[in-house]
């Protein structure tokens, strides 16, 4: 299956607000309701995400943060067990012949990572520091290479090294070291199920917040094709590319060797980001026909607020400097479509029939 570009696109933006385009027609000076008839869009059913955390999701959270301060030690007097890090040579080959990527010397793999094909990290556990192994292995049907898909192979491996990652114990002192901000243990992990919790409340919001927008569109009649205003598909088309392209070079890739990559020409990725665009533009009619129907509006206070939240939650030293970030990138008018979108989902929030309130354990403010 064709991967698509938005997803990638998505991964490397370091933040959709700041994609901005400088001479973007200002959408809210559109008569929306000429594009979009409403349906039904208040009182619609959905169900909120279960936001509850459990003893076993801080459990895991708190070993892998003490994990990630571990310290890799060599491993003598015994045999490669499962989560070691060995350092291998080793050398891959079909009926007798060397074949390509199949070669390498002083790999560090992580036994049971799942790196490699299916049966070779399993079949360096029990050896030791200096053996040979020799894995008779098979490529899974559907291996990337049409080459040694399916076909019987043997990789003659030289263990180099054991490692274990020793891992410290929770004590107050390590707790401070992994957050200078607790001085116990117990305010650690409380501050571990507190982060979990904010954090699953957040995406329980966002995805019902779509949901109900999702809705509305489906009860919605919305022009499509040459109805929709060229000048909106045009911008955003246009908004997509600049950022789409300087996040593929920011990436260190040419936009022939991404192409390559995903198997596409540069006719089907410009397709795609035109599919986006009418999609993005229906979504922003939808929006205003909306905001339009109900008297919503962003004011400054609005802005005022919104600003600060976003620079508080990704970390600025001040509100002045995502501002500043954000007229550099020229996204003022993203940012407050942004804000508009999400004043119209509170709305249709508030007026809905939530299945499972006891799940709304966010506040809004």
């Amino acid at each position: 299956m064709k991967k698509s570009y938005l997803l990638f696109a998505v991964a490397m933006a370091a933040s959709v607000l700041m994609s901005g385009c400088g001479d973007k027609k200002d959408i809210s000076s559109v008569d929306a309701s000429k594009y979009v008839k409403l349906g039904d869009y208040k009182g619609l059913s959905v169900s909120v995400n279960d936001t509850t955390v459990s003893d076993k999701e801080v459990e895991e959270t708190v070993s892998s943060n003490l994990s990630a301060k571990g310290t890799m030690t060599a491993v003598t007097g015994r045999a490669v067990q499962n989560g070691d890090t060995v350092n291998i040579d080793y050398v891959g080959t079909k009926d007798g012949v060397a074949f390509n990527g199949g070669t390498a010397q002083g790999y560090d793999l992580v036994i049971g990572s799942g790196t490699f094909i299916n049966g070779f990290e399993d079949g360096l556990i029990g050896h030791e520091t200096g053996e040979k192994v020799a894995l008779n292995l098979t490529f899974p049907e559907n291996y990337g290479s049409a080459e040694l898909a399916g076909q019987d192979v043997i990789f003659d491996v030289t263990i180099n090294s054991i490692s274990e990652n020793v891992v410290p114990e929770l004590d107050d002192a390590v707790a401070k070291e992994l957050d200078p901000e607790v001085s116990t243990k117990e305010e650690y992990i409380a501050k571990i199920k507190a982060n979990l919790e904010k954090s699953k409340q957040e995406s329980a919001r966002s995805e019902v917040y779509g949901d109900l927008l999702e809705k509305v569109e489906a009860n919605s009649e919305i022009v499509s094709g040459n109805e929709l205003p060229s000048w909106l598909i045009d911008s955003i088309v246009e908004e997509q590319k600049t950022t789409f392209e300087a996040n593929i070079k920011a990436y260190g890739m040419t936009m022939e060797s991404y192409l390559s990559s995903f198997g596409m020409t540069q006719e089907q990725l410009e397709e795609e980001i035109r599919t986006y665009a009418e999609s993005y533009a229906k979504q922003e009619l939808l929006v205003h026909a909306l905001a339009q129907a109900e008297g919503i509006k962003v004011t400054d206070e609005d802005l005022k607020k919104a600003y600060a939240e976003y620079a508080e939650k990704y970390g600025y030293a001040s509100v002045d400097a995502f501002l500043s970030t954000l007229k550099e990138h020229k996204g003022e008018e993203n940012f407050k479509e942004a804000t508009l979108t999400e004043a119209v989902e509170k709305f249709l929030f508030d007026n809905a029939k939530i299945e499972n309130p006891e799940m709304v354990t966010w506040t809004e403010d």
